[in-house]
């Protein structure tokens, strides 16, 4: 059975994260979205680039103060946004809905992405709601070769409620792999948990006493997944240990990335390190996973300690184990994300980085030079958080006139 965490557990991090909607029940307006500003400018601040085609950028994050999903061009002028109030699209569900992780552009200017913990939304390009899936989604989305939708999810179990986990008492959370339909519907959902031990690998999850210990004071994730990456065809070749359609799943709190078979769950590789707090790995043509290291935990931020740490970008060969870091590792190279952030992988050999926390969006060509720069400024001293980014050659809509979702629903 499914089950929706007691009010009382989220209310400190709904007021927390209430914002974009008006204030909160109790009067407060948080400004969660808001960050000091760690770089000069506002808006486009380079734009070098060297392209064939010219590509649009998706930005979903807070713009003035509301919560949108935006589609630019390199000049950052848009050309279409759509506004994501939560209240608009699903009344029945729980959760603040206002951290938006997890977004698709489609040919036909519709967009799908999660709002964490409460739902997948689609939207066509005027924004009108073609369907709503209720369930507790967070962080990545990403399209399936065969059709529909990877998404980490979440099923959370009440204190008293019978464990699924003979290691685990309740209450606790548990991370799954969500597959859903074109048309919104779950098709399948994994426990995360379950594979790892299923696999042998369940010392991993026990290594800790935060993670062994049966007496769990308060709702905690037993294992975090941020993201789910698929293996494509037009790359596999790459990647003799993989196959097609199979998946690479960050799990951030353990330091740890497995690539799994989503039609056995057999763990073919996983590595623990040397990234920390990682999100969004990405299968790159050549045979190697790409990585947006964060380097750091968000308990440090703002400490000597993490002034110590950089974040970077690095990249593996699955088959050698050979690691370097791509980007981070030069003077004008610095980057500091202890939460979030993500990439993009571009047809040029280049990467499209999310430094989310510090509002700042950045194309860094083959050599590791910035060719593209666009900073979310929201006053001179502050940004607004910018959750995830997409990148798009402008044939890949079949779209004439954006005026409806110019206006943004």
């Amino acid at each position: 059975m499914w089950a929706t965490v007691d009010f009382k557990d989220t209310i400190e991090d709904a007021v927390k994260s209430f914002t974009g909607e008006g204030p909160t029940p109790f009067g407060i307006r948080a400004e969660y979205h808001l960050k000091p500003a760690l770089y000069e400018g506002d808006g486009v601040t380079v734009n070098e680039v060297n392209e064939e085609e010219p590509s649009l950028i998706v930005l979903a994050g807070y713009f003035d103060g509301k919560l949108e999903m935006r589609l630019i061009r390199r000049d950052g002028t848009v050309v279409a946004s759509w506004a994501l109030r939560s209240s608009k699209f699903v009344r029945d569900a729980s959760g603040p809905w206002t951290t938006v992780q997890g977004i698709l552009a489609l040919p036909d200017g519709s967009v799908v992405f999660n709002f964490n913990d409460s739902g997948t939304v689609k939207l066509d390009k005027c924004g009108d709601v073609v369907w709503t899936l209720v369930h507790p989604v967070h962080h990545s989305l990403t399209r399936a070769e065969e059709g529909g939708f990877w998404s980490p999810g979440n099923r959370f179990f009440k204190k008293g409620e019978a464990s699924p986990l003979p290691l685990f008492e309740t209450p606790f959370s548990m991370n799954t792999v969500l597959r859903i339909s074109e048309d919104g519907k779950v098709l399948s959902e994994m426990s995360v948990p379950k594979l790892i031990f299923d696999n042998r690998l369940g010392a991993i999850l026990t290594v800790g006493r935060e993670f062994s210990d049966r007496r769990q004071g308060k709702m905690r994730e037993i294992i975090h997944l941020n993201k789910i990456a698929e293996l494509t065809s037009d790359i596999a070749g790459d990647f003799p240990m993989f196959e097609v359609g199979d998946l690479a799943l960050s799990l951030e709190n353990h330091n740890m990335i497995v690539v799994v078979d989503p039609d056995t769950w057999k763990v073919k590789w996983w590595r623990i390190g040397p990234w920390l707090r990682q999100h969004d790995p990405e299968f790159r043509r050549g045979g190697r996973l790409v990585v947006f290291n964060n380097n750091n935990y968000p308990t440090l931020e703002g400490t000597e300690a993490s002034n110590k740490l950089s974040s970077n970008v690095v990249e593996i060969d699955p088959a050698t184990d050979q690691y370097s870091i791509v980007f981070g590792s030069r003077k004008g190279q610095e980057m500091s994300a202890p939460q979030r952030s993500s990439i993009e992988l571009t047809p040029n050999g280049g990467i499209l980085i999310n430094e989310s926390p510090r509002g700042r969006v950045l194309e860094v060509d083959a050599e590791g030079r910035i060719v593209w720069e666009y900073i979310n400024r929201a006053g001179p001293d502050l940004i607004e958080i910018i959750f995830d980014i997409g990148i798009y050659p402008a044939s890949y809509f079949a779209v004439s006139d954006w005026s409806c979702a110019q206006a943004g629903g």
